[in-house]
C-alpha cells in the first residue's frame, strides 16, 4: 500500500530521447527544470498519482547481480546523494538511448521526477519516477488581439494518461509501470527496464487461477468438473492460502501429471512468474480467479452451464447422447 497524501517533488528535469536505430541520438538539459508550486502539483496528480493507482507491479531484475541493472544502479545513487541527480539521470537516458533500436520506437521527451515523503509500509521513501512521451495531443487555447478574443490550435503533452512511465521506490527493488503502447514494442519494460511481473499475493493467484481454469478445461467428463470445482471450493474453505504442490495434487484425480506440468509451463511462461510448489497462494485472492471453475460447468464440447446466483450451486451432472443429441440432467443446491 502507497500513500502520496505527503508527497513532494524534489528534482524533476527533461531530456530528449532518438531512436538509435536511425541514429537520431540524444540531447541532454543542462539544468534541472525551473517550476512553480502549481506545477509541482500537476506532477503528483498527472504523474505520481497512476504510477500508484494504475500502474503493475514488476521487479527490477538481472540475470546474475540486481546491483547490474541499470535503473537500478542509478536510482539508488540518486536516493543516497541526490545531488547526483543529473547526472545520473543522464546516464539512465543513454541506456534507454541504448535500447531504442525497434523501427516503431518514437522519439520524444524523458522526464525524470525525484518525489520525497512517499510512504509504504517502509516508511516514508524517495520515489523516482521515469516517465517517456512518445505522442502529444491537439489542443485549443485562447489568444486575445486588440480585444478580439479567437481559438488558437496548439500541441502539447497529454495529462489525461500515462504514455509510458516507471517509479521505483528506495525502498526495494519494485517498479511500477505503465506502458500504455506495449503494442508496438515492449522495449519500455524488457529491455529499458529488465523487470519481471512480481510475485504479490494478487499475481501469484491469477497465475494459479489460470492453472486450475486450464485444468477445468481439460477435464472431460462434465460430472468430473463439477467435482473438481467442488474440491476447489472446499479446499478454499479450509485453510488461509494453498500451495500450487496442493493445487496440483488435486488435480491429479482428473488429468494425468505430465498434463498438469505442460500447463504450469504454460502459465509460468505466459505470466513470468517463477512458480514453485510450495509457493503459498492466498486463497481470499485465490477465489478472485477460480468462478469460472467453480460456477461454470462444461457439459460438451461449445455447451456449459454457467451459475451466476451467488446461493446456487451444481451438485451433479449427468449427461447421456439420444438421437437427437444430449441430455442433462443436473442437480442444483439452492441455499
Amino acid at each position: 500500500m502507497i500513500d502520496i497524501s505527503t508527497a513532494s517533488v524534489s528534482k524533476v528535469i527533461v531530456h530528449r530521447i532518438g531512436n538509435k536505430a536511425r541514429e537520431e541520438g540524444y540531447q541532454f538539459s543542462p539544468d534541472e527544470a525551473e517550476r512553480p508550486v502549481t506545477l509541482d502539483q500537476l506532477l503528483i496528480k498527472s504523474y505520481l498519482e497512476p504510477m500508484v493507482d494504475d500502474a503493475q507491479v514488476y521487479e527490477l531484475h538481472h540475470e546474475s547481480d540486481l546491483a547490474l541493472n541499470t535503473v537500478h544502479h542509478y536510482a539508488n545513487v540518486i536516493f543516497n546523494d541526490k545531488d547526483q541527480f543529473k547526472s545520473a539521470t543522464e546516464s539512465i537516458a543513454k541506456h534507454l538511448y541504448t535500447a531504442s533500436t525497434h523501427p516503431n520506437i518514437v522519439g520524444g521527451e524523458f522526464i525524470t521526477i525525484l518525489f520525497e515523503g512517499v510512504l509504504s509500509t517502509s516508511g516514508s521513501e524517495r520515489a523516482l519516477g521515469c516517465f517517456k512521451i512518445e505522442g502529444r495531443s491537439n489542443y485549443l487555447d485562447i489568444e486575445e488581439s486588440e480585444g478580439t478574443l479567437s481559438l488558437v490550435e496548439r500541441i502539447g503533452i497529454s495529462l489525461d494518461k500515462v504514455q509510458k512511465g516507471a517509479l521505483i521506490l528506495s525502498g526495494g527493488e519494485t517498479v511500477h509501470v505503465i506502458d500504455s503502447l506495449s503494442k508496438k514494442t515492449k522495449y519500455w519494460l524488457e529491455t529499458f527496464l529488465s523487470a519481471v511481473p512480481a510475485g504479490t499475493p494478487r499475481v501469484s493467484a491469477k497465475a494459479a487461477g489460470e492453472f486450475l481454469k486450464a485444468v477445468s478445461g481439460k477435464v472431460e467428463s462434465p460430472a468430473d468438473a463439477v467435482e473438481f470445482g467442488q474440491k476447489i471450493e472446499e479446499g478454499m474453505a479450509g485453510a488461509e492460502s494453498l500451495s500450487l504442490g496442493e493445487l496440483k495434487e488435486m488435480s491429479k484425480a482428473y488429468i494425468k501429471e505430465d498434463e498438469a506440468e505442460d500447463i504450469m509451463k504454460e502459465v509460468r511462461g505466459t505470466t513470468g512468474l517463477d512458480l514453485e510448489d510450495e509457493k503459498p497462494i492466498d486463497t481470499k485472492e485465490l477465489k478472485r480467479y477460480t468462478r469460472s471453475v467453480i460456477r461454470r460447468t462444461k457439459i460438451a464440447d461449445g455447451i456449459n452451464l454457467t451459475l451466476s446466483g451467488g446461493n446456487t450451486q451444481i451438485s451433479s451432472v449427468d449427461v447421456v447422447k439420444t438421437d437427437d443429441g444430449l441430455q442433462a440432467v443436473i442437480d442444483i443446491l439452492v441455499s
